[in-house]
């Protein structure tokens, strides 16, 4: 496959680039950025050189030496759109890692991003967790790459929502994230002196991630779903960990929750259902397409259940290239183990 990365200098991109360019069946034909020196993406992330040492270019169609089978767009909320459109009417199938095409509902997206300017392209698009919208992916020319929080939730929930164990109107999410969910863009809140030793709740008003897992869950069938989530920066280069309180419908044990969440992803390799009284770790999981899952009982009328993933990888870049390999029919692991 012919390959097109469109915003090549994020970090979610240099984890992209790393896995693409020893994916055996990806050809990188074109890297795309906003950079007017055009440099060269080694120079941008000096742990490429020799690895992918192409030079980054303009970010249409034109600029590629050839024309991609699928291109990948690493851009902000906002942006993608502007670019997305000319690639789809090219016949070139688009994974996108921002926002702009994962809701339906373009009030949801308008009242936590900006308008959006390519509405008529929003309802072709699959919601890209492989584990739980396959056959709608396979079939896609257009993904839309989940946020990194609302990966490690809605995988951690949907064999409970499945199984109608919880009550999807009383969830809520308590989740740590790493410093490179902020981006490489200077901001005075990633500096090392405010972050180290430091641990701190944002978006606690509300957070554009919540209404993302509202709409996730309910394309698994579940109704009146009302989702409380606080995110947390703490000082680590990546990862999250996901603690989620739900409340049960009947009565279960921790054996049973475990069973339910191992029997739901038996035969997926990038889940991993822990034993019962071990828990997940972001350390687990770092630089991996992993999430790792966990169920425990509370009180007898409510359920604990943990992910951690690594925010740059599952949480973006790896469950993007997890999202390519099912749209082109490869084997699902190729290039990620």
């Amino acid at each position: 496959m012919k390959v097109s990365v469109v915003g090549a200098t994020a970090y979610t991109s240099r984890e992209l680039l790393r896995l693409l360019a020893r994916h055996p069946g990806a050809d990188l034909v074109h890297l795309g950025g906003r950079r007017e020196e055009n440099p060269c993406i080694s120079d941008v992330f000096t742990s490429l050189r020799g690895i992918c040492d192409m030079q980054v270019l303009g970010m249409g169609l034109e600029d590629a030496r050839e024309k991609p089978d699928v291109a990948f767009f690493a851009l902000p909320h906002g942006v993608s759109q502007q670019h997305v459109p000319a690639y789809l009417a090219s016949g070139v199938r688009c994974i996108d890692l921002s926002a702009d095409y994962r809701f339906d509902d373009m009030g949801v997206y308008e009242t936590w991003y900006q308008k959006h300017e390519d509405p008529e392209n929003v309802g072709r698009a699959a919601y890209g967790i492989p584990e739980l919208f396959r056959e709608r992916i396979a079939s896609a020319d257009l993904v839309a790459n989940p946020g990194c929080y609302p990966t490690g939730v809605v995988i951690a929930l949907a064999p409970l929502i499945g199984a109608d164990l919880i009550e999807p109107g009383d969830i809520i999410v308590d989740a740590k994230s790493g410093v490179s969910g902020r981006g490489n863009k200077p901001n005075e809140g990633s500096m090392f002196c405010e972050c180290n030793e430091d641990v701190r709740a944002y978006g606690v008003a509300g957070h554009r991630h919540e209404p993302e897992m509202e709409h996730a869950l309910a394309l698994l069938g579940a109704e009146g779903v009302d989702v409380t989530f606080t995110p947390h920066l703490v000082p680590l280069d990546r990862g999250i960990l996901s603690t989620i309180f739900v409340r049960l419908k009947r009565a279960a044990d921790d054996e049973q929750l475990a069973q339910l969440l191992a029997e739901f992803y038996a035969g997926e390799p990038f889940v991993r259902v822990l034993p019962v009284g071990e828990q997940p770790r972001t350390k687990d999981v770092a630089f991996t397409n992993y999430c790792d899952v966990a169920a425990t009982v509370r009180k007898g009328d409510r359920a604990v259940v943990t992910a951690a993933i690594d925010n740059l990888m599952k949480g973006a870049s790896s469950q993007a290239v997890q999202n390519m390999n099912v749209m082109f029919g490869l084997d699902e692991t190729m290039g990620l183990l």
